[in-house]
Parts: structure tokens; sequence; C-alpha cells
């Protein structure tokens, strides 16, 4: 009953999540209620389901059972500039819309045992961004469109080693989906120094990617926690999709399609939390994420008998991110708690690789959140998320918007999180 009961939930959780519009760089700031209040300082002070996919070491602090059932709101913003286009300039803000992003996971301890079983469900990120309307280089006015989705199932085990010291480890079995428009109804056969352009539109590109998480904590004194994490690699091979370009024969037409070069980064992260009171919680996280390993030049390739077409490459050279978060959390009374943190992680895309199909290079984030007790077995956290405004002016050589381009992108999120114990 409960393999079918998270097979349907992952099913809802793709058909509720279209975009992910995440800001480390892929990855979303936080994960969880009580997480994303505090800015996504968790790995020193996980003790609830959602450590999974923070600390799955924290599980170990879980008596019996639980079950959180949550979802996040993103409300992303963005524009994008220009002035290469014969029509004119570019000034033209991204789609606007709210994207849920539904989370459901479950833990509980082996009766009389040191040992905390998990499962859950989440919608890890992603990115995307629909420019609608856009003037061409080519006299036309067309959209650029991507959406890129990765979400995972995490059967996690975590066990108490000493009084001190406790383990857990998550295995990452991942599914990402990704589509992608690029000026779809554009043909431009080349002239005056410019060579030939067919608009695209890929869809239907999926893959599988598995991985793992691995966690320490350690009790340094009653009122000091530490956490160590580490998150491997999960590659994705992308296949089964459909690529169809603009144009005339042989180059229109529609032609299977693959993708390489985009995966999912392996990160280490280590973090801290303290108690100076019983009502006072502080903590700090650190991460290092990969992202040089995990997107260099994505290749998408076709079986169009044009050699042109045969092999789409997007150099795109991420850079490594460093994620700091700092949070706090005080209880005001018994039965609420209020938090707050800073979260910033700089914006790991290149400006020289930098377009409106990936814009993700938001870096600086404050969030406000809460927490409150509703009897014995009920607990409902709640946060806002600010991704404050950046703006990137660039000129990407690789694609047709000339120099002196801009990017510019800020969001919010709303987090609501249910949790029952019993």
């Amino acid at each position: 009953m409960r393999a079918s009961i998270f097979a349907t939930a992952i099913v809802f959780i793709f058909l509720m999540a279209s975009i992910s519009y995440a800001t480390n760089g892929m990855n979303m700031i936080s994960y969880g209620g009580q997480e994303s209040g505090m800015a996504g300082a968790s790995l020193g002070v996980s003790d609830n389901p959602m450590a999974m996919n923070n600390n799955p070491a924290g599980l170990t602090q879980i008596k019996d059972s639980e079950l959180i059932v949550g979802i996040s709101l993103l409300m992303p913003n963005l524009k994008h500039m220009d002035s290469v286009s014969p029509l004119g300039s570019n000034d033209k803000n991204g789609e606007n819309k709210v994207f849920p992003l539904p989370t459901l996971a479950y833990a509980k301890r082996i009766p009389n045992s040191k040992v905390v079983l998990g499962i859950g469900i989440f919608a890890q990120g992603g990115m995307g961004a629909d420019f609608k309307d856009l003037k061409t280089a080519f006299g036309t006015k067309d959209r650029t469109y991507t959406n890129v989705r990765y979400a995972k199932i995490t059967p996690t085990i975590a066990y108490q080693f000493t009084d001190r010291l406790s383990g857990g480890v998550a295995l990452n079995v991942g599914y990402s989906d990704v589509e992608m428009e690029f000026f779809p109804d554009t043909f431009f056969p080349g002239g005056d120094g410019i060579p030939p352009f067919a608009g695209m539109d890929l869809e239907d590109e999926y893959a599988f990617g598995y991985g793992a998480k691995i966690g320490l904590m350690y009790k340094i004194s009653e009122n000091v926690n530490i956490g160590l994490v580490y998150t491997t690699r999960s590659e994705l091979n992308y296949d089964n999709g459909k690529m169809e370009f603009r144009g005339p024969a042989p180059i229109g037409g529609k032609y299977d399609a693959e993708m390489e070069g985009f995966t999912w980064p392996a990160s280490l992260g280590a973090g801290i939390g303290i108690r100076p009171t019983e009502r006072l919680l502080l903590a700090a996280d650190i991460t290092w994420v990969n992202w040089s390993d995990a997107i260099e030049t994505v290749k998408i390739k076709t079986d169009s008998k044009v050699p042109g077409m045969r092999v789409i490459p997007f150099k795109m050279d991420w850079e490594d991110q460093v994620v700091v978060a700092i949070g706090s959390a005080y209880k005001s009374s018994d039965n609420l708690t209020l938090r707050i943190g800073y979260n910033y992680g700089k914006n790991p895309v290149p400006a020289k690789t930098l377009s409106p199909l990936f814009p993700a290079i938001v870096e600086h984030h404050l969030t406000v959140g809460f927490g409150y007790k509703i009897g014995e077995k009920i607990n409902l956290d709640g946060a806002w998320e600010h991704g404050f405004n950046k703006s990137v002016k660039y000129y990407n050589r690789d694609a047709p918007f000339g120099p002196g381009a801009k990017e510019e992108h800020y969001q919010n999120t709303v987090h609501l999180y249910l949790t029952y114990k019993f």
C-alpha cells in the first residue's frame, strides 16, 4: 500500500512541477519548512524526515514515526534585454507564473533499535525561462523556452553509532526531463557574413539518474552539533527525445534526439548548530557544488542527414559554486517558533556562455519563517524566501544576441509544510 502511495505521489509531483526556477544554480536553496525559514542552514541540525535531502544522519533524532507533507510555491521574475534586431531592441519580461513543488517524506525508527528508515520524494530543482515575442537578429519575432526538471526518491537508512555520533545514507533515484525552444519558427538562409540559422524545438528528452547522499552528525556537547555531508554526482543521459528544425528540406524536419553533457553535480558540505539557550538555535552551513564537472558543453545529437544538424553544441562551462547559509530559530512560546536566515551562492553561469535559455544567476537570498505546534502530534511550518535581483551584462559569441545583452532574475518562494508525529 505504501509503495503505491509513493508511486502515485511522484507522478503527482511531476504533473504539478511544470518548471523549477532554482537559485543555487539548479538546486533549491533549502528543502523543508523549518530549513527554509533558516535559509537552508540544516547540515548540523536536521532532525526530521527532510534530513533525507539535507543530512541523512539527522534521522536518528526521530523517536518514533514522522510524516511530512509540504508544498513550495515559486514565483520567479525574469527579464531579457538586447539590441541586435532590425525590428528594434528587446526589453522583455519572462512569462511569470506560480509553480507548485510538492514534497512527501516519511521516517520510522525500528522499535528498540538504533536504526531509522525513511523514504521521501523531492522536487530537487531545475531551471527554466519562457520569453515570448522576442525580436530576433534575423528580423522575426519568436520565442525562447527552457524547462528542466529533476525529482528523486530517496530510500534512506540512518544509524546511531554512539551517543554522540550518527550516520546515514540516502540513495538518490532521480528522474529528469528537458524541453527547449530556440526561435522555433525562424529560418535564416545566411548572407552578408551571417551563417544560416534554423530554429529548433526539443521535446520529450528524459533520463534516470542514480547517486547517494552520505551524512555524519556529531554532538560535540549538549549544545553544539556538527554535520558533514557528501552527495555523489548523478549521471544523466537523456534520450528518446525529438528535435524539430525550422527550414526547407533537407534541414527542416523532425528527428530522433538525445542529449549529453548535462548532469546533476556532486557536492560536499559541513554545518554547525549551536543552542546558546533552550529557546535559541543558531546554524551555519558551507557547501561546495561541483558544477564544473556537471555542466560543460551540452550536445544534442540527432539522426539528421545534414552534417550541421547532427550535433548541436551548447557551450555552458558552469563554474563551481560555494554556498553559505546562516540561520536562526527562536522559540518565543511553547507553541510558536520564529526563524530567519540568509543564503549566498555565487552565480555559477559565466557571462561568456549566458543566454535567456538558462539564466540561473541569483546569488543573495533572505528568508523568514515560523513553526507552530498544533497539539502534541502536528506541527505547521511556513517560510517566505526572497532571491534578490541579479543583473548580468554579457556577450555570448555563440548566441544571436550580440554584445551588451543582459539577463535579470529575482524570485519569491513560499513554503508550507505539515508534520505528523505518531
